[in-house]
C-alpha cells in the first residue's frame, strides 16, 4: 500500500518529524516527586530529574532525594524556593548541600507563600545574592509561563526574565528556563517565539504533562490558571465525560516537534515532562514512545 498523501504522513515530512519527535524524547527531563524516585529506575542513566521542593518536604528530605537520584545514575535538579528559605546561612547550607550530594543544577522557583520566612521574595533575589555560583553551581534554571501567570501581570514576568537574563550573563551563570505546563502546541510555539524576538537565547524546556487522568489535569490546569490550554485539552477530549481517561501527551509533543522544524529559530529547545500521573506510567510511556517515534509522528 501507498503512503498516505496527507501532510502528517508524507514522505517528505513524516521522517523530519519522526526525527524531531525522537530528540525531543531522548532529551526530556522529568519532575518527579521526591517519594517516587525508586521508581525512576526505568529511566534511562543519565537522564535530567526535577525535583520539587513541595510543601511537606523538609530541607533535610530534598537533600535525601538528591543524593538518591544520583546514586540512581540519573541527573538531579532539585527545586530551591525562596519564600521558604529562612536566613542566607539556611540558603547557602541548602544549596552546599544540594551541590555536595551530586546536583549540577538547581531549579530557582520564587514560592507561593504569601511572606517570605526569610529574607528573599523572588528567585530573582536569590540569583542575586551570588549564593547559586559560591555554592558551586554554574547553571541554573528559572520558571517560564506560556500562558501568562494567575497573580502576576505578562510585563513583570517580561522584566523580571530580562533581569534574570543579565544578570546571570554578568556573573558568568548560566541560565535556562522551564515552563509550565501547556496542552496547546500553537501557544507554547508563540510564547517561544516572542522570546526569541526579545532577544532571549536561553535553552528553552518546554513543560509537558505525561500520561495522567484528565480529572487530575483538569484541576491542575485550574490552580495553575492555565484556561486557553485547559480549553484546547477539552476540545480533544470532546466531551468531559471522559473524566477518567488519561491524557496522551504526544499529540503537544507532536505540535511542538513540528513548530520546531518549521522555525529554527526557536531553538535551542527541548522537553520537560511532569509525572503528574505518577513516575512508573510515565516512564513506561516515555521508553514506548521513544521506540515507536514515526507513530508519534504520524498520529
Amino acid at each position: 500500500m501507498m503512503p498516505s498523501s496527507s501532510p502528517s504522513t508524507s514522505p517528505s515530512r513524516t521522517p523530519g518529524v519522526a526525527a524531531a519527535v525522537r530528540e525531543l524524547l531522548s532529551g526530556a527531563s522529568v519532575e518527579i516527586a521526591a517519594r517516587e524516585l525508586d521508581h525512576a529506575v526505568a529511566l534511562a542513566k543519565g537522564r535530567q530529574v526535577f525535583i520539587p521542593w513541595t510543601p511537606n518536604l523538609g530541607a533535610p528530605a530534598m537533600i535525601a532525594a538528591t543524593s538518591r537520584a544520583r546514586e540512581l545514575g540519573l541527573a538531579p535538579v532539585p527545586h530551591v524556593v525562596a519564600r521558604r528559605l529562612a536566613s542566607a546561612a539556611a540558603a547557602r547550607e541548602l544549596l552546599g548541600e544540594l551541590r555536595r550530594r551530586g546536583a549540577e543544577a538547581v531549579l530557582l522557583v520564587g514560592g507561593d507563600l504569601r511572606e517570605p520566612a526569610g529574607p528573599f521574595r523572588s528567585s530573582l533575589e536569590l540569583l542575586r545574592s551570588g549564593l547559586p555560583q559560591d555554592c558551586g553551581f554554574a547553571q541554573a534554571g528559572v520558571c517560564g509561563y506560556p500562558e501568562g501567570h494567575p497573580r502576576i501581570p505578562d510585563a513583570v514576568l517580561r522584566e523580571d526574565l530580562e533581569l534574570k537574563l543579565g544578570h546571570a550573563r554578568s556573573h558568568g551563570l548560566r541560565l535556562f528556563v522551564v515552563s509550565q505546563f501547556c496542552f496547546d502546541g500553537a501557544q507554547i510555539a508563540r510564547w517561544a517565539g516572542e522570546l526569541r524576538a526579545g532577544g532571549v537565547d536561553l535553552p528553552l524546556r518546554i513543560g509537558v504533562a505525561g500520561p495522567t487522568s484528565v480529572a487530575r489535569l483538569l484541576k491542575l490546569g485550574v490552580q495553575c490558571g492555565i484556561g486557553n490550554s485547559l480549553r484546547a485539552l477539552k476540545g480533544r477530549l470532546g466531551s468531559l465525560t471522559r473524566l477518567a481517561a488519561t491524557h496522551d501527551p504526544a499529540e503537544v509533543i507532536r505540535e511542538v516537534a513540528r513548530a520546531r522544524l518549521a522555525h529554527p529559530a526557536l531553538d535551542p529547545l527541548s522537553l520537560h515532562l511532569f509525572a503528574f500521573g505518577g513516575m512508573t506510567p510515565t516512564a513506561q510511556w516515555l521508553s514506548r514512545s521513544a521506540e515507536e517515534p514515526a507513530n508519534m509522528a504520524s498520529g
